[in-house]
């Protein structure tokens, strides 16, 4: 059952959701100095006494690393008890002392707060989480009700340091008594509304609404069984008018729904409505996708010996495919692209390693892909995949030079000379101010594709995949997407021994029409991708109707909606999902939205633009499973207009894009239009085909350079014979391009 939401954007649960000792309070701003009054209160809700010995309290900032934030039971607060064995029921406070108390709960932004098992800095420790997601209220407790409560219900309340957070409460809520349904606004809506009651009968302000739906009537019986609804506003005093969209609803279906209010400790009597249907006009922003795309696993990261790894590329595409316990679909060799340290890369190592990919893929079932780990550690490493030059500062080293630390220069040169599917790049496990802090250039926004949120553990000598990648890069993903890079998340193994593929579940995932070099590589360069923990789950993710990685214009009055559902082959529950947003060049994504304990997150976002017409929003996903595994998903932008006219997909800066023919259909001649984006010549394609798959007709096989072009179609085949009426496709091919238009010509 989803947990009852306290609102959308206060709301953060527990990662564990059985766990027996838990967080059940905490105060990040207190009123006065934080060193000596932050404080975490946690408690045993089970019937059995715990010892807590060696456990201790982390946050997002220490999670992934040898640090803690306080010890337990040393730095208990001696007035709650001192004892490291936990009776049922009963409370302890940690607050921490001397230099292990100085300040950490953030006062700003949010901050995940984790009670772990022991010292080790790994997720795998955690016992119990909690996240608040925005500026901490001073003085006030993050508390939740009731205690240790399942599913979790955490609120800003008066702080109740080491004792029960809910007084004792016999009377419930009085039920709603007006409740009705009406037809939305847009596709698959329903309206709702009704009048508040009370926490007490009819006097007080509630906690909770709960509302559920069902396609048949919903009784006390069955309403724990129906379908939750989400974004319940949060009680007013008792006769506020209420008012909710349910959206994500089979368009033209009829659906009952019903409502419970809750206080801490009580439930309301049920409330119902007559049936409504959900409406059937699709609004502005919206876009049927036609094109299917599936989730291929691979990695993007990993070595050879030639550089700093072993063995071959050759038997690293063999081990990926074949050994490795969850063999990938694709898998990247990116040697290092320097001597320093004595690494043998040269030009003729790199086309050597760029052959061997080509004769290890086999499109349709494994995907080989080479390329090169550019920079020193201390400035940054980049990625380069499959550009046919070898990038570089030391003599004899290069084919193309590069100083070695001018990462704007690198964005520069790899622009021209890109790869067969055009320039793509990532940032290898980012840090501060990497990459020359970030610096953005319209070269970078149009090579740089990705991002690695998870890493390594480079030395790993795993092959049971036993090991966890490094994290806590969500800070420079952040900066990245604020800076103007789109860039989506990788996974990456970053393999040096002969693990490739082996060593953990980590995974990137790539959302594309098929297994094959082109379409993987194509998906790459359009962000459509999302990285994980899990070496199986898959995200199916739709934004007003989009893929994860669109740039697309909505309608600012209806709000972008989100439906995003998780499965995971091997039955791992997804608990928790946290939906950022942030506004290119202005601020950083924060967290606007979550939920709990679900497969499926629906919300929509109905924040209106700034001052003026075209405000931009981002928005990425954060997903948590039962096991601590996450994923993140790549980003998308939407333009809101209060009018939105046309809602056109914002193509990647470097590739390019096939127009519908105009007129369409046509009689006797129509013109064909194509874009080009990004610097240099390249050769394209354009071809005519019939409906049964036959060349017609060859219009283009030339280099074109950037910009618009118009190619005329007389309705001739290439011998100069007029072509019957019928149904015809154009396919326009090229560096970064693989699109397709239907013509239909009228005789």
């Amino acid at each position: 059952m989803r947990p009852h939401l306290l609102s959308l954007w206060l709301v953060a649960f527990p990662l564990q959701t059985h766990a027996q000792v838990v967080l059940n309070e905490l105060v990040p701003d207190p009123v006065g100095i934080d060193t000596d009054n932050e404080w975490v209160e946690i408690y045993n809700t089970g019937s059995t006494a715990v010892n807590v010995t060696g456990w201790a309290i982390e946050d997002a900032a220490t999670i992934d690393d040898a640090l803690i934030r306080r010890r337990i039971p040393e730095d208990f607060d001696a007035a709650f008890g001192t004892s490291a064995i936990l009776q049922p029921g009963e409370f302890r406070v940690v607050r921490g002392t001397g230099a292990n108390g100085a300040s950490y709960l953030n006062n700003t932004g949010g901050d995940t707060v984790y009670l772990v098992s022991n010292r080790t800095g790994n997720l795998a420790a955690v016992v119990y989480s909690t996240s608040y997601t925005t500026t901490a209220v001073t003085g006030q407790g993050w508390a939740n009700l009731p205690d240790g409560g399942e599913p979790p219900n955490f609120a800003w309340r008066t702080a109740t340091q080491g004792v029960s957070n809910c007084a004792a409460d016999a009377t419930a809520p009085a039920a709603v008594n007006n409740l009705s349904a009406a037809t939305g606004a847009y596709e698959g809506e329903v309206d709702l509304e009704w009048n508040a009651v009370g926490n007490d009968g009819l006097a007080g302000t509630a906690l909770l609404h709960l509302v559920k739906y069902s396609t048949a009537p919903i009784t006390s019986v069955n309403f724990d069984a129906a379908s939750d609804a989400f974004n319940e506003p949060l009680p007013g005093p008792p006769g506020t008018l209420h008012q909710m969209t349910v959206f994500g609803l089979d368009p033209g279906q009829t659906y009952y729904f019903a409502i419970k209010t809750l206080d801490c400790q009580n439930t309301s009597a049920l409330s119902t409505t007559v049936p409504s249907a959900a409406s059937g006009t699709t609004p502005l922003g919206y876009r049927d996708f036609t094109a299917t795309l599936h989730p291929y696993f691979g990695n993007l990261h990993s070595h050879t010996s030639y550089s700093d790894g072993v063995s071959t590329p050759a038997a690293a595409y063999q081990y990926a495919r074949n050994t490795a316990q969850t063999p990938l679909d694709f898998l990247a060799v990116t040697d290092h692209n320097h001597a320093a340290g004595g690494l043998p890369m040269t030009p003729a190592l790199y086309q050597q390693g760029l052959a061997e990919a080509a004769a290890a893929n086999e499109d349709g079932a494994f995907v080989a892909i080479y390329g090169q780990e550019w920079g020193l550690a201390t400035d940054g490493h980049v990625n380069i995949f499959d550009a046919p030059v070898l990038f570089g500062w030391e003599p004899g080293r290069f084919d193309v030079f590069v100083a070695q630390t001018d990462y704007t220069g690198l964005y520069d040169a790899i622009l021209a000379n890109p790869g067969p599917a055009g320039p793509l790049a990532s940032f290898c496990h980012p840090g501060t101010n990497n990459f020359e802090n970030y610096a953005f250039t319209s070269a970078g926004a149009a090579v740089m594709q990705g991002m690695a949120l998870v890493n390594g553990p480079a030395n790993s000598t795993s092959t049971t995949e036993s090991d966890v990648g490094n994290t806590n890069f969500d800070s420079f993903y952040i900066t990245a997407l604020r800076r103007g890079f789109w860039v989506s998340p990788f996974a990456d193994q970053d393999n040096h021994n002969a693990t490739w593929g082996a060593s953990s579940q980590s995974r990137t995932a790539v959302l594309a029409q098929a297994l094959t070099k082109e379409f993987i590589l194509e998906s790459i360069s359009r962000s459509r991708t999302y990285a994980t923990q899990d070496h199986n789950v898959v995200v199916d993710m739709k934004v007003n109707g989009w893929f994860m990685g669109a740039r697309f214009a909505a309608s600012a009055p209806h709000g972008v909606d989100f439906d995003v559902t998780v499965t995971d082959p091997d039955d791992e529950d997804t608990i928790l999902f946290e939906l950022f947003r942030g506004e290119p060049g202005v601020s950083d994504a924060e967290i606007i939205a979550t939920a709990a304990n679900v497969g499926r997150f629906v919300h929509r976002d109905k924040e209106s633009p700034a001052p003026g017409e075209g405000a931009r929003r981002v928005y990425f996903l954060r997903i948590t499973q039962a096991d601590n595994h996450r994923i993140w998903t790549a980003p998308v932008e939407v333009t809101l207009f209060t009018n939105p006219t046309d809602v056109v997909e914002d193509a990647p800066a470097w590739g390019g894009q096939l127009f519908a023919a105009r007129p369409n259909p046509f009689n006797p001649s129509t013109s064909i239009q194509f874009e080009l984006r990004g610097a240099g010549v390249r050769g394209v394609s354009l071809r005519l085909f019939d409906v049964r798959g036959r060349i017609v007709r060859t219009l283009v096989d030339a280099p074109f350079g950037p910009g618009f072009h118009a190619v005329p179609w007389t309705g001739t085949d290439d011998r100069g014979v007029s072509v019957p009426s019928g149904v015809y496709v154009a396919r326009l091919l090229g560096p970064g391009i693989n699109a397709r238009t239907r013509l239909v010509l009228v005789r």
